[in-house]
């Protein structure tokens, strides 16, 4: 942590202002101003870009966040080739994913503070520097620890770009146009992990594992680059400490529950011991929120019972996606026999379906509200998914993926537009806490959805292969055992975002009542 803070360096910063929306905005075309502390001592607003100078900001953070989703799902097409090539089990392989995803949560909870420590331009330029050094690691990598160490050091740029972004997107989005732009933003996110499969699969079918990492090595040093030119710090900034014993509780207990889970199909009694460990060192993480000065992560947004309720179901929905990032892949290069590169190509078409359903999802939030929009999405999500269990039990490998579009459809409309709703449901005051919740739940349901999805593959087919059966078939019986967990979750959330749907739009037409009626009493008197 020393280190991370050291290598961003120490600033002295006024005091703090209001961390979302200052009204000094430079002329069209010109860049902001630096932040300023004037002789006495009183805060001042960093001035905000507009016209060229914002939108080049708003492109350059959009650029961030398709390198920052490139990073994450790098490997998820890799794992059958990692297993096979360093000698290992698909549990051990996971976790390249698993690993990525706990670092990845872990600076989560601290990019509030860091961003209003150091400011954008100094996170954004760090972010990009780690994710040029991890992909030259990996580049070099000569075993599994040093290809794992690789990813790890990716993790950070996840870490610190997810929540960062949202919260420009949140501070530069022109009135009525947020959850617009933050649909562009997951769709951004969405053009990432389809093309992901696609590169990687190429790569991997034809340059082999370690010229994954070229890909996002070029992608830093363009970023890098730009970000000198097109960085704008727009928040004030304070010198407020970094607590490490959050750090270290938030570290310890997702990486302890994360680690139980994965190998809780193999070892049950201690993977639960582990699991309730992780569990108690992250309620003692939440606990010390609320009672230090300067928490970590400011936990005030869960007192909203609306942002707590949305979150849920975003993670179950989000573990949906997660199950087809990682066991399709599986099932296509296991069970079907395809390349890596073919597996990529099937899996873009269905991707590029979540990224223009964020977009719609989006467009229809921003006019008609939630309802019915999240329970639709999560009903064509279910039956995507029920489908996707008869097409793979009969091989039918293209009606399959066309299954797993409809599936990522329901994602699409469900993600971005619960994401929008939650962060609107909060004071301003409290978003970038809000996004940097939002993003570490992603982060911690992309892990519990890996660790309990692979894990229980990979018991299944080291079991089934023990027991003479041929891998192929060792790999759909694990698909089809895992598709019927996750088809479960989904009718759980489905129900759940019925209630969440019908409540908020109670609420919505309550609210268009009380404006409503002073202007019929006016119009009666």
């Amino acid at each position: 942590m020393k280190a991370l803070c050291a290598a961003m360096s120490h600033t002295t910063s006024p005091a703090p202002v209001h961390p979302f929306r200052s009204r000094h905005r430079t002329s069209a075309g010109r860049t902001a101003a630096p932040v300023v502390a004037p002789a006495n001592g009183d805060a001042v607003s960093p001035a905000i870009p507009t016209g060229r100078a914002m939108w080049a900001m708003m492109a350059l953070m959009l650029g961030s966040n398709l390198l920052a989703s490139f990073n994450q799902s790098l490997m998820n097409i890799a794992l059958d080739a990692t297993a096979t090539q360093f000698n290992i089990s698909l549990s051990q392989a996971n976790w390249l994913v698993l690993g990525f995803t706990i670092v990845a949560a872990t600076v989560i909870t601290m990019a509030a503070s860091l961003l209003k420590r150091f400011g954008i331009r100094k996170v954004m330029m760090f972010g990009y520097a780690t994710s040029l050094v991890g992909s030259l690691l990996g580049m070099v990598a000569w075993n599994f620890p040093a290809m794992l160490a690789a990813r790890l050091i990716q993790a950070l740029t996840v870490g610190l770009f997810f929540p960062v972004v949202t919260s420009v997107i949140l501070t530069l989005a022109p009135r009525g146009k947020s959850a617009t732009l933050l649909a562009i933003n997951s769709g951004a996110i969405g053009v990432g992990l389809a093309f992901a499969p696609l590169l990687s699969g190429l790569v991997l079918t034809y340059l082999g594992l370690r010229a994954l990492f070229a890909i996002p090595l070029a992608m830093s040093a363009i970023l890098l680059g730009l970000g000198f030119f097109f960085l704008h710090d727009i928040y004030a900034r304070e010198d407020r400490p970094i607590d490490i014993v959050s750090v270290v509780l938030s570290f310890a207990g997702l990486a302890a529950f994360i680690f139980g889970l994965n190998e809780v199909t193999r070892t049950v009694l201690p993977s639960v011991l582990c699991m309730a460990a992780g569990a108690a060192g992250l309620g003692l993480f939440a606990r010390r929120q609320f009672a230090i000065a300067h928490p970590l992560l400011n936990l005030a947004p869960l007192r909203h019972g609306r942002f707590v309720f949305g979150e849920v179901l975003m993670m179950l929905g989000y573990m949906g996606s997660v199950y087809m990032s990682l066991l399709v892949p599986l099932y296509l290069e296991g069970t079907a026999g395809c390349t890596a590169f073919a597996a990529g190509g099937l899996l873009c078409a269905p991707i590029l379906c979540y990224a223009g359903a964020c977009f719609l999802g989006g467009r229809i939030e921003d006019r008609h509200g939630v309802w019915p929009l999240v329970p639709l999405g999560f009903l064509v999500l279910l039956g995507g998914y029920v489908a996707m269990e008869f097409a793979s039990a009969r091989m039918l490998v293209i009606p399959m993926m066309a299954c797993a579009g409809a599936a990522y459809i329901g994602v699409g409309l469900v993600f971005p537009t619960l994401k929008a709703a939650d962060l609107a449901s909060l004071p301003p005051a409290i978003y970038a806490h809000g996004s940097s919740i939002h993003s570490t739940l992603v982060q911690i349901a992309g892990s519990v959805g890996s660790a309990l999805f692979v894990g229980i593959m990979s018991a299944d087919t080291d079991r089934l292969v023990a027991q003479g059966i041929a891998k192929a078939d060792a790999y759909a019986s694990g698909f089809s055992h895992t598709l019927l967990i996750a088809i479960g979750i989904l009718a759980v959330a489905f129900v759940g975002a019925v209630v969440f749907g019908r409540i908020a739009r109670q609420r919505h037409q309550k609210g268009i009542k009380s404006k409503s009626k002073p202007a019929t009493t006016m119009h009666k008197a």
